[in-house]
């Protein structure tokens, strides 16, 4: 998260803010600070399945805690191994039982978690084949605590972001994977080009120009499969595509050039696309600002239905987690605080 320059007030005036963003806020049910006060910013969330389920957060401090969904009640905290990094993926199994966390500095892999206590009980492995398909295995050590097939089918894959790079400098070169809810297509994002590849052989279906010139590219395909939303910064905006023939369907504009925008996800019908990140601004006294900010657009017509920029920090560096039924929703902020709200209505 930066500080970034040149927008002006005219971005106050764009977005018809007054001198305070404390004022559009999304409807928050609960809101926890980071225990102990101590600087870290919420990368991962996640939200178990079921009615009384806990919301799992990562941190950059590389602690995982998992809070009562209702109430955001500390159940446990489990901090990840030395140099591993930041914690920057929490992700449920489909039956709630299992709780997969990826660490920025510890390889593809994720590190399997028992979801009530928090013991760790593995890892699944993750490697890039020669042909780009990206494959999960469970280790040795998750196949021994749980048997079966080691958790593999317990998972959703659209929940996963896979990310690889390779090289250093100018040679660096970052690609961004993301799979289809139906687990048909996967895609990778790597220096402003989107290749959908067929999970099942490998084939190339589709090569879109977008994304990132370089880095991470946010990216989330539709809940029915049938597209892929990508953001990127210049123009800054997210573009979703049709897989089918590639074409262009709706653009959602950002506010500004020089706005961030860390993740993209749909709500469970399709409807809304969400995005979330952080906005530099100038207040009234001529000083640069920064908040976070949460988007949610019509996806039938590029409507921006809600732009909530209060309760937000300086940045809300996590993607959205949904509740069972979609009617709540989590995020984090840049200052460590996790946030539970209501979903607004379409």
């Amino acid at each position: 998260m930066k500080l970034s320059s040149v927008l002006g007030l005219a971005v106050m005036c764009l977005l018809g803010v007054s001198s305070t963003f404390a004022q559009n806020e999304p409807n928050v049910v609960w809101e926890a600070p980071a225990p102990g006060g101590f600087a870290n910013s919420i990368l991962g969330i996640g939200w178990s399945p079921g009615g009384a389920g806990q919301v799992a957060v990562g941190s950059t401090d590389r602690w995982v805690r998992s809070r009562q969904a209702s109430n955001g009640a500390l159940v446990y905290s489990v901090l990840q191994p030395i140099r591993s990094g930041s914690a920057d993926q929490t992700i449920y199994s489909s039956d709630g039982v299992f709780l997969a966390v990826h660490n920025s500095s510890g390889g593809l892999g994720y590190r399997v978690h028992r979801a009530a206590d928090g013991v760790f009980l593995g890892t699944i492995t993750v490697t890039v084949e020669d042909n780009g398909l990206v494959r999960f295995a469970p280790d040795a050590q998750l196949l021994t605590a749980v048997g079966g097939d080691g958790t593999r089918l317990r998972w959703h894959i659209e929940n996963f972001t896979v990310v690889s790079t390779v090289g250093s400098g100018y040679q660096r070169t970052t690609t961004t994977f993301n799979f289809s809810p139906n687990g048909v297509y996967q895609s990778a994002a790597s220096r402003s080009t989107i290749t959908i590849q067929r999970r099942s052989d490998g084939a190339t279906i589709k090569r879109l120009v977008g994304g990132a010139t370089r880095g991470f590219t946010p990216a989330a395909f539709t809940p029915d499969s049938t597209g892929i939303a990508v953001w990127a910064a210049s123009p800054n905006q997210t573009t979703l595509w049709r897989l089918s023939d590639g074409a262009m369907v709706m653009q959602f504009p950002g506010a500004a050039t020089d706005e961030g925008v860390g993740a993209i996800r749909f709500m469970p019908d399709g409807a809304r696309l969400v995005t979330t990140g952080y906005l530099p601004f100038v207040d009234g006294d001529g000083l640069w600002q920064q908040v976070g900010v949460i988007r949610f657009w019509r996806v039938a017509d590029g409507t921006l239905r809600n732009n909530y920029y209060g309760r937000t920090g300086i940045g809300v560096t996590s993607p959205i987690a949904w509740s069972f039924d979609a009617m709540f929703f989590a995020y984090g902020t840049y200052e460590g605080t996790t946030v539970v709200a209501r979903t607004p209505a379409p």
